[in-house]
């Protein structure tokens, strides 16, 4: 007869592990009317935040970067490297920004620099951007900010201001705090989103003046084309410009060659001696060098320029900058929710810890100071 075995027990579980909604739950009950009342209140706040905060109008350019596919053969050329030193094949290889780093371009310091220096019209008066930043008046909820939520950073910045020494370093030129502040503005107001799959990059320029939004939003677009071009072209247009010189100086020197030929011809007219005829050889000889290198950099020359078309990006321009007719923000509704469930919440977490908090507290008192 085989022996019974006892029958699997349930698993015992402490007490203490236990968590008992209804413990969770009573004091959440038994406080709803001041949870709702605090809650209503920081509704009230984050609704005056929200009409302190100025209006802010959204001005946006949606485009596609290309770039010509450089091609050809130019193996025909191969003299002219022999002669002048250059190595036309290379001309095409300049390196592309993908879209994807354009934010980084936008976060570059002298890319923000260049685009401070753009000019924008106001009421038919042209100032550059820097300057519209720096006339522009301070909001009332920055100043609540600054002189609240800012203070301790007051105080520290001109601590730090009355004991630090600037100290340069060679080949670095340091950005004033004003310059430093005005890039920190831009990099809140100025946008630039890629859609790596589609392959188009969205600009957007957030400003409290519609027409100033889309000027600079046309600005920041026309910055960074020519930001991209200048760093696409760069061995192109390095190249173009050493055959231009290297073209010119030849020129000289063939147009020289060409009149000294002829004054010399026009010189020795009735002459026909050996040393007459090994002259006009050599001058002869040097002319036809000079002519065939001379063409050979004016064919490069012509060359360059193609090389350097090709090379030089294009933008299409998917949806153009207008004129923002809608406002963008602040949504005072989200300001109103927002405010609602941040006090309900904190409310709610305030009573669920107080007692757990005081009753440690407690405990703790008792075993320090023991009767």
């Amino acid at each position: 007869m085989s022996a019974q075995h006892p029958a699997p027990q349930p698993p015992q579980y402490l007490e203490e592990d236990e968590i008992d909604i209804r413990e969770l739950i009573l004091p959440l009950w038994q406080n709803r009317f001041r949870i709702l009342k605090v809650a209503a209140l920081t509704a009230i706040i984050g609704l005056i935040i929200g009409f302190m905060t100025p209006t802010t109008y959204t001005a946006s350019s949606t485009f596609v970067p290309q770039s010509a596919e450089s091609g050809g053969d130019s193996s025909n050329l191969g003299g002219l490297a022999a002669l002048a030193g250059i190595n036309l094949s290379a001309g095409g290889n300049g390196a592309d920004i993908p879209p994807t780093l354009y934010p980084k371009v936008l976060a570059s310091a002298p890319f923000k620099s260049a685009l401070l220096d753009a000019t924008i019209s106001i009421n038919g008066d042209t100032l550059t951007y820097r300057n519209y930043l720096l006339n522009k008046p301070t909001p009332a909820i920055g100043l609540v900010k600054k002189y609240t939520i800012g203070l301790p950073g007051l105080l520290i910045s001109s601590l730090q201001g009355e004991n630090s020494e600037s100290i340069e370093e060679p080949g670095i030129a340091p950005l004033s705090d004003e310059e430093f502040k005005l890039h920190q503005a831009i990099q809140g107001l100025i946008s630039i989103e890629s859609n790596k799959k589609e392959g188009y990059v969205t600009l957007t320029v957030v400003d409290g003046d519609p027409k100033v939004a889309a000027q600079v939003a046309l600005a920041t677009e026309a910055v960074l084309q020519d930001w991209i071009i200048d760093y696409k072209i760069k061995n192109a247009k390095a190249q173009y410009d050493f055959t231009e010189r290297q073209f010119q100086l030849k020129q000289k020197e063939f147009f020289g060659l060409q009149d000294e030929l002829a004054s010399f011809k026009d010189r020795n007219q009735n002459i026909s001696s050996a040393l007459f005829q090994n002259r006009l050889s050599r001058i002869e000889a040097e002319f036809s060098i000079t002519n065939a290198v001379y063409t050979e950099l004016a064919k490069q020359k012509e060359q360059a320029a193609i090389q350097l078309s090709k090379d030089t990006p294009t933008f299409s321009v998917i949806d153009p900058v207008s004129v923002p007719k809608e406002k963008t923000g602040p949504k005072k509704s989200l300001y109103l929710i927002g405010g609602f469930f941040l006090g309900l919440l904190f409310t709610a977490g305030y009573i669920l810890v107080q007692n757990p908090v005081r009753t440690f507290l407690t405990s703790l008192n008792s075993e320090n100071n023991p009767e």
